[in-house]
């Protein structure tokens, strides 16, 4: 079923990244992402398929003591966070979206009915044809949408709080499940001590540190783009508006 979403998601990430619109800068990168992101997830996945099989103790136990055992070493989902913080990146990035295409389709709506309205007092239905914007060479204009630019900041913030999260339980949660060699297990109703082993623990140990760089390279990007965002539209905006009323 994962595979099938996968292959699903490709062409249609392919048909709307093909728009060269480009109305916000890095759109196409983001689209990128989120290709690299689901494949990503659907390959590191695999070492972790078979994690019950790969799961087994020493010495004379009981399949209902192995089975609580396993569950005591793995209280927390590990494969089912990849999956919902893969969604967290795709919501806050289509909602990005949603909101963009609205501005931008109210952006050209007011500019048609203006131009419109000012080709109609010269009496000139030639120039109303000629001066009539196009959605695909419509760009936002973050200098004069302080809210759109807002919208676009605040994303940034979420998706780089959202892997921040994610890097602290790969690290710190995921990451030592399968550093330790040997695990004790002892339960109330399975006293042992037994010893327990989880086999292809180098694959595992893979495919969480694919997650952190990934996670790494979406938290550099972000903090790229919210940097040069708040230099270029706020800052040097600010600098230049504040020059030409001087």
């Amino acid at each position: 079923m994962a595979a099938a979403a996968v292959a699903g998601l490709i062409p249609v990430l392919h048909s709307v990244a093909g728009d060269k619109s480009g109305y916000y800068i890095g759109r196409q990168l983001w689209f990128g992402f989120i290709a690299v992101y689901g494949v990503v997830v659907y390959v590191v996945r695999m070492p972790w398929s078979s994690i019950h099989e790969d799961f087994w103790c020493h010495g004379n136990i009981t399949y209902p003591c192995l089975i609580e055992c396993f569950e005591k070493s793995f209280s927390s989902p590990v494969v089912g966070i990849w999956y919902f913080f893969f969604f967290i990146f795709l919501a806050l990035f289509f909602l990005m979206e949603f909101f963009m295409a609205q501005i931008r389709h109210k952006q050209i709506k007011v500019k048609s009915v203006e131009s419109l309205a000012g080709e109609m007092e010269e009496g000139s239905m030639v120039g109303i044809q000629e001066h009539v914007p196009s959605p695909k060479k419509s760009i936002l204009n973050f200098h004069q949408e302080k809210m759109l630019l807002l919208l676009y900041l605040l994303y940034f913030l979420l998706q780089v709080g959202t892997q921040c999260v994610l890097l602290f339980l790969l690290m710190n949660q995921h990451l030592p499940l399968v550093s330790q060699a040997i695990i004790h297990c002892r339960t109330d109703s399975c006293l042992g001590p037994y010893l327990c082993l989880i086999r292809g623990t180098m694959e595992k140990r893979m495919s969480i540190y694919t997650l952190i760089t990934l996670s790494f390279m979406i938290i550099l990007f972000c903090s790229g783009f919210f940097m040069y965002s708040i230099h270029h539209y706020l800052l040097k905006g600010h600098s230049s508006a504040k020059f030409l009323f001087e």
